[in-house]
């Protein structure tokens, strides 16, 4: 049936879950479907065969928007004449293309289609049934187990926090729960470098993504990490973004002018300053409406009291408008107070609006932490103790008084409680996070390992000085034209030695550049046979996935060169030797390249080898890093303070060395005295950065028994057989081929399935996957099948929102003729995804038996006994006998109903009392809270409450929808 006009219902056959559509714009070639019930809005192609007409017909019963209920009595077009003869339409017969009105109560009631309950069911199985469409039993057994297993999916408490190729680590898992089960998720992420705040993120998009509270996310990051961000939450989350591009808005205004370029997707990552700067695409950024808003890098925002920056003023503007908001920086508060409250402000600007009362209220967080320190050590508590918390509590005298007389007779329980209700009180404890490695444990030590290198002639330490300033000069591009040579580079005998005494280890080696990698695999070849791999930004992303893969085999290479790019954001801990074949003049960028083995979970200390030429200018940097820094031996804090305090100077010195011997040797006074300067820097610098550590934030930012039990449940899905056993048999019925590997990889080829493009699956090639969460984080190139996987709910998604396995028909062996009616009704609710219905009532299918006697036998025969017991039989041949029609089938269909509304009758008391104690608890524990500390906003609260009312209301409307019917013949054969 055509789709011509504005008004006419249809359904998503992808997407049936979202009720009736109804078309509210319509051109050439897109046709703008809204889903009322749902409150969502899809784009389709004009023709596209996902939408189907809607057009009920007489005898249906039906429901207007205000709730009358009625029997369709007549079905008008506003092209065709009253339809009233009861019949299903003619599959040749075209029905009114224009809109359609229906007539019940005696002609008395006339409904526009527009007027339909957005709610209401276009499936029609019995349809199917009485037209003679069959399939075999096993597929309508296969579409029963799968709406179950969907329906499990779905009411899972950890659903989003499994699809992660990424280590459980309690502390992001931590944040990962506290943050998404939020109202409004609007958090400062501060860990400290290396503990994961991008991770933490990505984890947190995915869990709002998968239950549906957010759906539009854009990412802002500065221009240098846009590629880092794209490939991690692609490699390690299957979150597929659009990247900014000029170009691509631009085709998309010519193609599509009157629609912002933004909404032709649903997740984008952009840099932020480029798009601060464009007016246009900012302010259609703005407009385009974001349920989640993503900032890395927020302390290079720029504001003071008296001004702000482009970049300032782009997120504010974002985040005035979004409900959800990320912050990411790992310097939240140490580097400046102002700096730490805009950051605060953008995140609520109401609770922060005055920057002196910021000031005097943070003045009174150190009484707060010491009070904290002493409940956590055990310690008794201070009279200064005990007049701190007169001051904190000045709110709740009565909770502070429960709270001492609990102190004097109780122990541990005593202290945790007292604690909690700090944290919870704390300013800032709620919107900010920041764990610690003082904190965290599973670290591993790091040895310095000095190479110096005898025997380089003048020409190669001039060589070597030139190739520094080259690559850290202020010249564009002047490295990429660089032509390295190490003939008669000593540095080269020395790797050629080192990997032949380490050959049976994996060895990680970084460079500055793409041409210095590709300049020494080729140097290393002419001289020595071994297995190497390359990784830079030349490479296509397979290509560079399959190169870390192969260096991540236990028999694969040895040895992986990497340029710069190989420090952003890869994990390689399963080496623990890696050579700093350069030293850039950033000291950030070398804390990066530690940290790709740097990392909890690393097993063995981490030995970093240095190689330098002796009198030359990397020899006077390992100097500065190991003398100055102390970068080698322990984490370095402050990286960019360093390198905008230092580079220039040391960029003359390097300039100094390039200069011939005269020039080298009069320089070593200055590193010396360079040297000094630093080690005094850095002494202020960790002072400065100790005096801003707010041990009661870090307390808040981890529990460790509350991520142990998250952690526990993930592991308890992880190790579950359900995942495996359930898609092998949906991607089986596809006719996809699955082969099993003895290292329990699996292999998927879709070339020859049933579907002409499989989605998830590439055409050519298949897909290497595993089940194995380890396995998966050792090999980046295998896809990690969980039950967060896109391929899982898009094969669940081609089954159940087709007809495939909605109608069958079969004998059952009997001494007792008889005729059975097995029907499978789904019990769904109609609402906003963003309340997260499905964690209290998902779509749940329903099976009811009932007989040609209107007895209910569902208790009787299970489904276990049918699929031992039927025999599909031809459904066409059944229905050439008398005695069976509409009819009867009609009767048959009302006894299942009427029973299977009362098999849904406590399944919804159910979910009411388990949403009634949930959700109301939540509330309660907020608006005590909001008492307490000022960052628990008005708006939060009402939507907790907004939460319970809509809750409450669509489980009270929940409906049957039927699914699929399966008609039994018993008797003798």
């Amino acid at each position: 049936m055509t789709l011509t006009q504005v008004g006419q219902r249809c359904v998503s056959e992808r997407e049936p879950e979202l009720g009736l559509g109804l078309i509210s714009e319509l051109d050439h070639n897109q046709i703008t479907i809204e889903f009322p019930a749902t409150r969502e809005r899809r784009i389709y192609a004009r023709g596209t065969p996902v939408l189907r007409r809607v057009r009920f017909k007489v005898g249906d019963k039906i429901a207007t928007r205000s709730g009358t209920a009625f029997t369709i009595e007549a079905v008008l077009g506003s092209d065709s004449a009253p339809d009233a003869d009861g019949s299903s339409p003619s599959e040749n017969t075209e029905p009114a293309t224009g809109l359609l009105t229906y007539l019940g109560n005696g002609g008395a009631l006339h409904v526009a289609e527009s007027e339909v309950a957005d709610a209401t069911s276009a499936n029609s199985p019995a349809d199917r049934l009485l037209t003679g469409q069959a399939e075999p039993s096993e597929v309508f057994d296969l579409r029963y187990r799968t709406l179950q297993w969907q329906a499990t999916l779905a009411r899972s408490e950890v659903r989003g926090m499994l699809g992660g190729r990424v280590d459980l680590i309690p502390h992001q898992f931590y944040i990962l729960g506290e943050v998404s089960r939020r109202q409004i998720p609007r958090v400062l992420l501060s860990d400290e470098v290396g503990l994961g705040k991008t991770i933490e993120a990505c984890l947190i998009l995915q869990r709002l993504l998968a239950t549906g509270r957010a759906k539009r996310a854009l990412i802002l990051v500065p221009e240098s990490l846009v590629h880092q961000w794209f490939v991690e939450l692609l490699r390690r989350f299957n979150l597929w973004f659009t990247l900014f591009d000029e170009a691509r808005l631009q085709a998309t205004e010519a193609s599509e002018p009157e629609k912002n370029p933004f909404h032709s997707s649903q997740l984008w990552i952009a840099p932020t300053s480029t798009l601060a700067n464009h007016e246009t695409r900012r302010a259609q950024a703005i407009a385009a409406g974001w349920d989640l808003l993503i900032v890395d890098e927020a302390h290079h925002l720029g504001w003071s009291p008296q001004d702000a920056s482009s970049d300032y003023q782009l997120v504010e503007s974002l985040a005035q408008t979004t409900p959800g908001l990320l912050l990411l920086t790992a310097t939240p508060n140490q580097l400046g107070a102002s700096g730490h409250f805009a950051r605060l402000r953008l995140l609520d600007p109401h609770r922060y609006s005055d920057y002196e009362a910021f000031l005097e209220e943070t003045e009174g967080y150190a009484s707060i932490a010491d009070v904290a320190d002493a409940l956590v050590e055990g310690r008794p508590l201070s009279k200064s103790d005990h007049k701190a918390l007169l001051k904190i509590f000045d709110r709740d005298p009565e909770g502070l008084a429960s709270h001492l007389s609990a102190l004097e007779t109780g122990g541990a329980e005593a202290r945790a409680a007292l604690l909690r209700t700090l944290l919870d009180q704390h300013g800032t404890g709620r919107m900010v996070f920041r764990n610690t490695r003082t904190a965290m444990k599973g670290f591993p030590k790091r040895q310095y390992c000095p190479a110096p290198i005898e025997g380089a002639t003048a020409e190669v330490l001039d060589r070597v000085a030139r190739e520094i300033e080259t690559e850290e000069g202020s010249a564009p591009h002047a490295a990429t034209r660089l032509a390295y040579t190490f003939k008669d580079d000593p540095r080269l005998d020395w790797l050629l030695g080192f990997l032949k005494k380490h050959a049976r280890e994996k060895v990680l080696l970084i460079c500055k550049t793409a041409r210095k990698a590709l300049a020494l695999e080729e140097a290393i070849k002419e001289r020595l046979n071994l297995n190497l791999a390359l990784f830079h930004e030349g490479l296509s992303l397979i290509h560079r996935d399959r190169q870390a893969a192969w260096f991540a085999e236990p028999d694969g290479a040895q040895l992986l060169i990497c340029s710069e790019i190989g420090s952003e954001g890869r994990n390689f801990q399963f080496a623990h030797h890696l050579i700093l074949f350069d030293l850039p003049l950033n000291p950030g960028l070398v804390e990066q390249r530690i940290g790709r083995l740097d990392r909890i979970g690393q097993t063995e200390a981490i030995r970093i080898h240095v190689p330098y030429l002796p009198g030359g200018a990397d020899e006077a940097l390992a100097h500065w890093y190991h003398d100055g820094l102390a970068a080698f031996e322990a984490p370095l804090h402050g990286g960019n303070e360093y390198r905008d305090h230092y580079h220039a100077r040391l960029l003359e010195l390097v300039a100094e060395y390039a200069a011939g011997d005269e020039a080298r040797a009069a320089a070593r006074p200055k590193l010396e005295k360079l040297i000094a300067e630093t080690q005094k820097f850095r002494a202020a610098l960790n002072q400065k950065l100790s005096q801003g550590r707010d041990r009661l934030l870090e307390l808040n930012s981890y529990d460790a028994p509350c991520a142990a039990a998250l952690l526990e449940k993930i592991r308890e899905a992880d190790r579950s057989p359900t995942l495996r056993t359930n898609l092998t048999a949906l991607l089986d019925h596809f006719g996809v081929r699955v082969t099993d590997h003895e290292d329990g990889d699996v292999s998927l080829d879709a070339s020859q399935a049933y579907v002409e493009a499989f989605p998830g699956i590439p055409a050519e090639g298949g897909m290497l996957a595993t089940y194995s969460r380890t396995r998966a984080i050792s090999r980046e190139d295998i896809r990690f099948l969980s039950a967060d996987h896109p391929l899982v709910q898009d094969t669940i998604d081609l089954l159940v929102n087709s007809t495939t396995g909605t109608t069958a028909f079969c004998l059952l062996e009997s001494d007792t003729p008889n005729l059975l009616l097995e029907a499978v009704f789904v019990l769904e609710t109609i609402e906003d995804t963003r309340w997260h219905l499905d964690q209290f009532l998902p779509p749940t299918p329903l099976r009811v038996l009932v007989d040609i006697h209107g007895r209910d036998r569902s208790a009787e025969l299970s489904p276990e006994a049918f699929a031992r017991d039927l025999e599909d039989a031809p459904l066409p041949q059944f229905l050439e006998k008398p005695g069976f029609n509409a009819t009867l089938l009609k009767a048959l269909l009302e006894g299942a109903t009427e029973r299977a509304e009362a098999h849904a009758a406590p399944l919804r008391q159910a979910a009411r009392e388990t949403a009634a104690t949930a959700l109301t608890d939540e509330l309660q524990r907020l608006v005590h809270l909001s008492k307490l500390n000022r960052s628990v906003s008005p708006r939060e609260i009402e939507l907790a409450k907004k939460q319970v009312r809509q809750t409450r209301k669509a489980i009270e409307a929940s409906r049957l929808r039927l699914d699929s019917i399966r008609l039994i013949l018993e008797g003798t054969r």
